[in-house]
């Protein structure tokens, strides 16, 4: 049995106690960004609209958000379980105080009734650990500027993760002070839910050459388990749209302004990169959209070293307005390529 903890709230970008309407278009704005449509063939954009599309499904529903809220992503597991056994792990008629059977725990009681297998193989305890919100790995979302990708950085991040409750061990029943579970009452420290709000400022490595989508492990950062154990921390990497930059892979694009003139003629060009403008060369005739390479100019590669390249669209500019001289200067030219036209000055 295997569960892998997703936070729907960070998932959608709103806050916990989000209300319905804000969720709503949380959704709406995420689903027309990350729509198939939208993003024909990119496989990365269809899994994050399914992952969307889960979190939204879950959080727009009450009974579903209550669940959740209370078990995390096991909140299915647990409504079988409660459906299977009136009660469930709350007591109510379900499971008989655990005081009555003279066992100090749900793992005593587990090795009792399947034997030694239970409770010591390493197999059968790692699952009895995942049900009962033992040591589970967590994704979380981290933004990251291209110019942080280029250099690589250390950022400072509060991260917000329902864990496990020390007190109840996730069960959500309260305990005697002897360690016995009272399956009728409910767990004062998390009332129940088996969670309990974890805030930690964590600082972190991001390596140069990251890109949307990179994964960061943060080992031993993720939610609690039986005996303390913790599970990792797997920050996901979302990139921060660039106004002058455009990235593909491990190659930038950028736009550069060209004035007709030296587009004609020729000559020489500033070019912006991630560590300061160069100088480019312009050959006489160049259209506008045609495309240069300026090689090793691009985003570090995270693996194997060296650079992406840069590409940069010419986009030739025609000024708006013209003194006499040069309209004189225009006109001739438009004359010698038969192209001259009367105009009304």
């Amino acid at each position: 049995m295997n569960f892998k903890y997703k936070d729907y709230y960070a998932i959608l970008g709103v806050p916990r106690n989000a209300t319905e309407k804000e969720i709503k278009q949380a959704y709406r704005r995420l689903a027309r960004k990350y729509h198939p449509d939208v993003n024909p063939g990119d496989k990365s954009a269809e899994e994050k609209f399914k992952e969307i599309s889960e979190a939204y499904e879950v959080l727009s529903d009450p009974e579903k958000r209550a669940k959740y809220d209370q078990y995390g992503e096991m909140w299915k597991y647990y409504s079988e379980q409660q459906q299977q056994q009136p009660g469930g792990f709350s007591g109510g008629g379900g499971w008989q105080d655990l005081r009555d059977f003279g066992f100090g725990g749900l793992g005593d009681l587990f090795a009792t009734l399947f034997g030694d297998a239970f409770g010591r193989s390493r197999t059968a305890e790692a699952d009895f650990d995942t049900v009962f919100g033992a040591s589970l790995d967590v994704e979380y979302p981290i933004e990251v500027s291209l110019e942080e990708a280029y250099t690589g950085a250390t950022k400072t991040l509060s991260v917000t993760l329902q864990d496990t409750c020390p007190q109840c061990g996730g069960t959500g029943a309260a305990r005697t002070r002897s360690g016995y579970f009272t399956m009728g009452q409910v767990c004062s420290n998390c009332h129940g839910r088996g969670t309990v709000p974890r805030s930690k400022r964590l600082e972190v490595r991001i390596p140069a050459g990251v890109q949307d989508g990179s994964k960061i492990r943060l080992a031993g950062e993720g939610l609690t388990g039986r005996g303390g154990q913790r599970g990792d921390l797997y920050l996901i990497v979302r990139m921060r749209p660039h106004p002058t930059f455009e990235r593909k892979g491990d190659d930038l694009y950028v736009d550069v302004d060209i004035p007709y003139t030296t587009a004609a003629l020729g000559g020489e060009v500033r070019v912006p990169t991630l560590k300061g403008s160069v100088t480019m060369k312009v050959p006489a005739g160049t259209q506008s959209g045609q495309v240069f390479r300026l090689a090793g100019q691009g985003m570090p590669r995270l693996k194997g070293g060296g650079y992406g390249d840069l590409y940069a669209r010419a986009r030739i500019t025609v000024p708006r307005t013209l003194t006499t001289r040069e309209r004189e200067l225009l006109q001739q030219l438009a004359q010698l390529h038969g192209t001259a036209t009367t105009t009304r000055v």
